[in-house]
């Protein structure tokens, strides 16, 4: 009897099915997700840059209103009739200086003063923008 010949049996180990692309596809995805994540930020930066220069003039706008009271509250003299101030023209000036498109308007009644500071927002589709105090002089 001839011996049996056995042929070595070799065992492939499992793999799976040839996949191509399909690191590419994932790279892609991965791509999009952050530029958009990335776009969202850079609204949100925006968009703080934005509300914080509303902010720096609507505090510019404060200080200045109340340094207007606080030279009238010195100086009785000019606001000591009711009605408009007159000689605002220094105040005005100062106005358009620190805000864009600023103005004042100061008015008298029974001692108290009413100082009103407007000035233009930059922001689409908004509408000027004031500040106004009234206080015993």
């Amino acid at each position: 009897m001839k011996p049996l010949k056995l042929k070595p049996v070799f065992v492939r180990p499992n793999r799976p099915a040839r996949q191509r692309g399909v690191t590419l596809i994932e790279i892609l995805i991965t791509l999009i997700v952050l530029s958009v994540g990335l776009l969202g930020l850079a609204a949100l930066q925006s968009f703080s840059l934005q509300a914080g220069q509303v902010s720096l003039l609507r505090t510019q706008a404060t200080n200045f209103a109340y340094e207007v009271a606080d030279h009238a509250r010195a100086n009785r003299s000019i606001v000591e009739t009711s009605g408009n101030v007159p000689n605002t023209d220094l105040w005005t000036a100062r106005a358009a200086e620190l805000l864009p498109g600023g103005t004042v308007a100061v008015a008298v009644s029974d001692m108290e003063i009413t100082v009103t500071v407007t000035w233009r927002d930059d922001r689409e589709n908004a509408t000027d923008a004031d500040f106004e105090i009234t206080t015993r002089i």
